[in-house]
């Protein structure tokens, strides 16, 4: 009896000791695997799954191990797939929240296209969603489908600064600071711009072909008309720009809540392109004075439009 004991108790030892292996290697396989989808790297083997042949398992064992593996192989393959469709989903749902205006252009099919081929393209580094997508515009451009769309990449290009800007940290408007101008030393003093201010250059027609998109009264049958004349507009401009005239400028900011871009002159988009730069009060003023700008006109639209948000 106490033999008898012994040999049961030694094979539920074994049993519990191959059912854990066998749980551990699932895990195992599972994490290797799970790793390669997430960094779309082929997988790495460790030594002990590439034995030397004098270590080589005997065809017998091979086949128990095959039979044994076949639902750990299963299971994993089908979390894998969950896991991948997941992430899938997750991708196209947040790059059409950050490019709602290209996705406008070649509808949700084509788009959801296009995320798929994308996130195979780009490596998703962060885990916020809201941190992948900065090299579409590249890509578009590189997409033989999408020739037809030769001002995608700028739409791109626009929807990604909008999100960059509507994400930057909020900042207070300070009025009162703009007293120092008068007391104190301009060369020592700078203008703080607004959150997410920048200026940047389009070949295309990026603010109207925003507008087709978004603009609620184009939408509508009384819009009819206007969304006519403005896509021959559009169509005017697009083949200016293909005929290689010179980029726009466009400055965009965000003075409240919500992102806003205008077209700038040369000569603004200079002076504009030093408040970026964070260049002192003097600098501006001297750049202003260079380019026969109206000092008190440019401060007066920079407070009232709240490109400037502080004297500091």
């Amino acid at each position: 009896m106490n033999q008898d004991n012994s040999n049961r108790d030694s094979a539920n030892v074994n049993s519990a000791s191959i059912n854990s292996a066998i749980g551990e290697s699932a895990n195992q396989e599972y994490q290797r695997q799970l790793v390669a989808k997430i960094f779309q790297v082929e997988p790495s083997r460790n030594v002990e799954d590439n034995p030397v042949d004098a270590d080589k398992p005997k065809p017998q064992n091979i086949m128990t191990a095959k039979a044994s593996n076949s639902p750990i192989k299963t299971a994993t393959e089908t979390a894998l797939n969950v896991y991948t469709n997941n992430f899938i989903e997750n991708g196209i749902r947040a790059l059409s929240i950050t490019f709602p205006t290209v996705e406008g252009f070649i509808g949700e099919d084509s788009f959801r296209m296009l995320s798929r081929r994308f996130l195979k393209y780009e490596t998703k580094t962060s885990f916020d969603w809201a941190e992948y997508g900065s090299s579409l515009p590249v890509f578009i451009a590189d997409q033989e489908a999408l020739e037809e769309y030769p001002f995608l990449s700028e739409v791109a290009e626009l929807d990604w600064a909008i999100h960059k800007a509507q994400r930057e940290p909020d900042k207070t408007f300070a009025a009162a600071s703009f007293a120092l101008l008068e007391s104190g030393d301009t060369s020592l003093l700078r203008f703080l711009p607004a959150p997410g201010l920048q200026v940047l250059k389009f070949w295309f027609p990026v603010s109207d072909l925003y507008r087709l998109i978004h603009d609620p009264s184009l939408q509508s049958a009384q819009g009819a008309l206007a969304r006519q004349t403005l896509l021959t507009e559009i169509k005017i401009s697009i083949s200016s720009a293909i005929n290689n005239a010179s980029p726009r400028s466009l400055i965009l900011w965000r003075p409240e809540y919500k992102a806003q871009f205008e077209y700038l002159s040369e000569a603004e988009s200079d002076v504009m392109q030093q408040l970026v730069e964070q260049a002192s009060v003097d600098e501006i003023i001297d750049s202003i004075g260079k380019h026969n700008i109206d000092l008190v006109a440019w401060l007066s639209k920079a407070i009232s439009n709240k490109f400037i948000f502080c004297v500091a």
